[in-house]
């Protein structure tokens, strides 16, 4: 157990003589979850709540030791009962929008982040986590909008301007986020959000000697953040390393199996290997996610003509250009069955060369144009919160 820190130790002494004291107890308990001491926290909190059963802060605090130790559905229901008593505290909703998010709740936590945002003026961090709320809802614009509204009135929020960087990338508004990303690492080097988005910049340009260290150090601050690992396993593709992108994109997957984005990447290194078993069974995951996707129908198309079905990628490229005229695995795919002309043998052997071929007037190979989509598209649903 770590060694009691002075006040610690100050506190239990007063207590010896006050024993029922809820100032002494609370400011104890709050000293020990603080430590990550959360045995330690949960005695004294016993010992406050039997002093005073409705002390409102030490069930707030017996709700966030719960989260601490990721039980976070007995935590939830310990601010749920506040809540149900009419408690109105900023710091009631932000922790139930905190413990909704870990649970992939987006929804209702941001009806409750927005309830903790109102009251700016006296819970400032209310502020990113209503719009990484918004942003795990896809919410761009709002989440854009409630990044700039808290910076405005607190502009010390150091970690609210890698959110924004991210969001002005997430809304395709390059520029800003190029600029907001390098005011933020000059202030602080490691922002893993701020390198991420300076990372899939540089993919985009095909600037691998930029994106790879910034891509690195994302990781390594963050190492559970699903967009940095895509990154990485772009890089991987564009180096031409096929299986190391798939497990870099299976690594991003791990930590955000809803972004339908990430199940296509993966469906493309299986394509560009030559296995289109694997590559629908991951597009049938991103199916599973969103039927109306049009980069799914054109990616299954593509597939079809691998495996020398003809008509059924007939079906899927209509669907992917029914959905969207311009997704490019569905233009791709109605320009190898045009190349093919019902020719399976033919479709096979065009697939062959999809590693040198050049598919854009430009010259771009096929998977920088993939690199290039992914990295500027938006994540917002199931991208990490960090």
């Amino acid at each position: 157990m770590t060694e009691p820190t002075q006040r610690q130790r100050q506190l239990h002494a007063y207590l010896e003589a006050d024993p029922a004291n809820t100032h002494l107890l609370f400011e104890l308990a709050d000293l020990y979850l603080q430590s990550g001491q959360t045995q330690a926290c949960e005695e004294i909190l016993n010992r406050l709540l039997a002093a005073d059963p409705g002390h409102f802060g030490g069930r707030s605090l017996v709700g966030v030791c719960l989260m601490r130790q990721n039980r976070l559905d007995d935590a939830i229901a310990a601010f749920d009962d506040l809540r149900g008593e009419g408690w109105e505290e900023p710091a009631l909703f932000y922790n139930l929008a905190y413990a909704l998010m870990l649970q992939g709740r987006y929804a209702e936590a941001e009806v409750n982040a927005a309830r903790a945002a109102s009251r700016l003026d006296v819970l400032p961090q209310a502020g990113p986590l209503y719009a990484r709320a918004l942003h795990f809802l896809g919410k761009v614009d709002e989440a854009v909008a409630a990044c700039e509204q808290a910076l405005r009135e607190h502009p010390e929020l150091l970690p609210m301007y890698g959110l924004l960087a991210t969001l002005y990338l997430d809304q395709e508004n390059l520029a800003a986020a190029e600029i907001v990303a390098r005011q933020v690492l000059d202030a602080a080097p490691k922002d893993p959000d701020a390198a991420t988005v300076l990372g899939m910049l540089a993919i985009s340009k095909q600037d691998l000697d930029v994106a790879i260290p910034m891509l690195d150090q994302a990781c390594a601050g963050r190492p559970n953040s699903g967009r940095a690992w895509m990154g990485q396993g772009l890089v991987s593709m564009l180096q031409g390393d096929l299986e190391q992108a798939a497990d870099r994109v299976g690594e991003a997957l791990r930590h955000m199996p809803g972004h339908v984005g990430s199940w296509h990447v993966l469906a493309w290194c299986r394509i560009l290997q030559q296995k289109p078993g694997a590559a629908k069974e991951a597009l049938l995951e991103a199916l599973r996610l969103d039927r109306n996707f049009a980069d799914t129908h054109g990616g299954l198309a593509i597939v079809a003509i691998m495996e020398g079905k003809a008509v059924e990628a007939q079906q899927s490229v209509k669907r992917a250009l029914g959905l969207n005229p311009n997704s490019f695995p569905g233009l791709y795919a109605q320009s190898l069955l045009l190349q093919a002309a019902g020719q399976p043998a033919q479709a096979q052997a065009i697939h062959g060369k999809l590693m040198e071929s050049a598919v854009l007037p430009d010259g771009t190979s096929l998977q920088q144009a993939v690199a290039r989509a992914v990295a500027l598209s938006p994540f917002g649903k199931d991208t990490p919160a960090g």
